[in-house]
């Protein structure tokens, strides 16, 4: 449904009137995206994850025609996104959650009413498609009341439904839970995977929510300096986080004397501990590469300290994250 392929864009740098002159004009430009590579499959719910600065944006602004990248190919639904950006948009619903582009003393019916009349929806399915978008993201009974009246979930959930109203193939989503409690965060992902698993869109959403990513996208791809490190599932990508692997170790007592023993273990890369003074949990970050877990267990035996309890514990998406963005994963 989407491809990117070896997708380069530059901005240039800012730089003041003097430095500009000295240049004559020639100004040097950073790279935004970098040889960005993945597809994304028709039905498909696809999350870009990726902290601040690391391109997320820049993609969807791509997506939507409004900046061209610099080299390399896009195409949605078989379309050329550079060649022909008109046809390609008329297949998309953009949702930025962005509260300006709404007008608050309108009625969330009167700013759908307008919306649809900008995009040139016939009169004759307007209304039909104002009910059937605010249907989708369960805003039918607040239909009528004024913008400046919701709270942040609902005014998010206006906002993908508005996205719905030309009845696009392909919803994206820019941080929709983005300032949002986590109440109503957790309503606007369940109305999220709706519109993929029961209306068939093909979903793209952005965060720098681990766990969101982890738990709400079919796939997901890892961004880095406008570079996609890692493209799959949650599960694959926790499969190729193995820069370490991770036990948790309940032992009888832990005191200083054992801490430093343990992390003058070669191939310890962390180690963490709770409970009172005595007996506690610890929770021990190995490097696959060294065969450290007999070492580890005795330094213990060494220290007097009798394990109770021993387990290997599931990456995290936080622990993933950061194996795949500090290189100490296999990308793939």
């Amino acid at each position: 449904m989407i491809e990117f392929r070896d997708v380069v864009k530059t901005f240039p740098e800012r730089y003041g009137v003097i430095n500009w002159l000295r240049r004559r004009g020639r100004m040097p430009r950073r790279r935004a995206i970098d040889d960005l590579s993945f597809t994304v499959e028709r039905g498909e719910l696809f999350g870009l994850l990726g902290a601040n600065g690391s391109g997320k944006s820049t993609i969807l602004r791509m997506l939507v025609g409004l900046i061209s990248p610099d080299s390399g190919k896009i195409v949605l639904g078989g379309i050329d996104v550079v060649a022909e950006p008109v046809r390609a948009r008329s297949r998309i619903g953009l949702s930025t959650g962005d509260e300006r582009s709404f007008y608050h003393r309108l009625t969330a019916r009167q700013n759908l009413e307008l919306y649809a009349g900008m995009c040139g929806i016939p009169h004759a399915v307007r209304r039909s498609r104002i009910a059937d978008a605010v249907r989708a993201v369960d805003l039918a009974e607040d239909l009528d009341r004024r913008f400046d009246s919701f709270s942040s979930g609902m005014r998010q959930r206006l906002a993908i439904a508005r996205a719905l109203l030309a009845d696009p193939d392909v919803l994206l989503l820019d941080e929709p839970t983005r300032a949002v409690d986590p109440l109503h965060a957790e309503q606007l992902r369940a109305t999220i995977v709706d519109l993929v698993r029961k209306h068939g869109k093909t979903v793209v959403v952005t965060t720098n929510l681990l766990e969101e990513a982890w738990n709400l996208c079919d796939r997901i791809a890892v961004l880095r300096a406008g570079h996609a490190i890692a493209v799959g599932r949650g599960e694959e990508l926790r499969e190729r986080a193995a820069g370490r692997r991770h036990y948790a170790i309940a032992v009888d007592r832990i005191d200083d004397g054992l801490l430093a023993r343990l992390r003058a273990v070669e191939g310890i890369t962390a180690i963490d501990f709770t409970g009172e003074p005595g007996a506690g949990r610890l929770r021990v970050a190995l490097d696959p590469r060294v065969r450290s877990l007999n070492e580890l267990l005795a330094a213990m035996s060494a220290n007097g300290v009798v394990v109770t309890e021993i387990g290997p514990q599931p990456i995290s998406a936080a622990d993933l994250f950061e194996n795949l963005t500090s290189g100490t994963a296999d990308a793939g």
